[in-house]
């Protein structure tokens, strides 16, 4: 559902992200965000290559799923989030698996109040730069905390298929026949329903085209390396069989940039 952009500002992600944290953080830890566990995360990671021994910065951290991962890899990780409350359950969870992550309570737009520049040779951010309100400020940012040569591997919703009308048409059996989409052109934040979790809870996030992403982070001063479109594997599937309609249409896409 399309929002009001003036609805759409660093106080009402806040307090949107705050109400969900308890369920986000609860579906991490119990399995529950399989889309993230089994799909874009594990293909956001593999993106990002060896990081044994690099300063990766991740960018709208949330609960630390992310950050975590690269310190398993032998990173050494910051992240930054805008919720008190998810970051919360990201500085419990490194309480008990002593990573050696450092976390940062403030905004990735004015990320260049809390770290130096040039102080990172990695930046990521997993599936949450559509959720900032300000994100071209964010992108020229993470550039400036970036080494000459340093990378931005994102996850974001893929714009072709997160769309203002969304709808997969169903079989009498409830079988996904096919994804309907509209309204592609339409840029501007967008009100997500988040249901089947521990409960139901609602967060705002930008709806852009391609053309508006790839131009935003061109612009910001990065080069391109590569752009990926992860899919359920066969396995994963298996396991999770609501995953299939992930091994057909692409949900998330993946981007690795270099700062010019």
């Amino acid at each position: 559902m399309p929002v009001d952009a003036a609805n759409f500002s660093v106080e009402s992600v806040r307090a949107e992200w705050n109400a969900a944290a308890a369920a986000f953080a609860d579906a991490q830890s119990t399995g529950r965000d399989i889309y993230r566990l089994e799909v874009f995360g594990p293909a956001q990671a593999e993106l990002c290559g060896s990081v044994q021994g690099l300063r990766v910065l991740d960018l709208g951290c949330g609960a630390g799923y992310f950050a975590r991962e690269m310190a398993k890899r032998g990173a050494v990780v910051t992240g930054i989030e805008l919720s008190p409350e998810m970051l919360r359950y990201a500085a419990a969870q490194e309480e008990r698996d002593r990573l050696g992550i450092h976390y940062l309570l403030g905004d990735a737009a004015r990320l260049l109040e809390q770290v130096e520049p040039k102080s990172f040779d990695l930046v990521t951010s997993c599936l949450a730069l559509q959720d900032m309100p300000d994100v071209p400020t964010v992108l020229r940012s993470a550039r400036e905390a970036l080494v000459s040569g340093g990378r931005l591997v994102a996850s974001i919703a893929h714009p072709c298929t997160d769309t203002p009308f969304r709808r997969w048409e169903k079989e009498a059996n409830g079988a996904k026949r096919w994804l309907c989409v509209d309204r592609y052109f339409e840029r501007g934040p967008l009100t997500y329903q988040w249901m089947g979790w521990s409960y139901e809870f609602s967060t705002t996030a930008l709806h852009a085209t391609l053309e508006d992403w790839m131009s935003c982070i061109l612009a910001a001063g990065f080069s391109l390396r590569a752009l990926r479109e992860p899919v359920s594997s066969a396995e994963a599937v298996a396991r999770y069989p609501e995953l299939e309609d992930c091994s057909r249409i692409p949900y998330f896409l993946l981007l690795d940039f270099e700062r010019r």
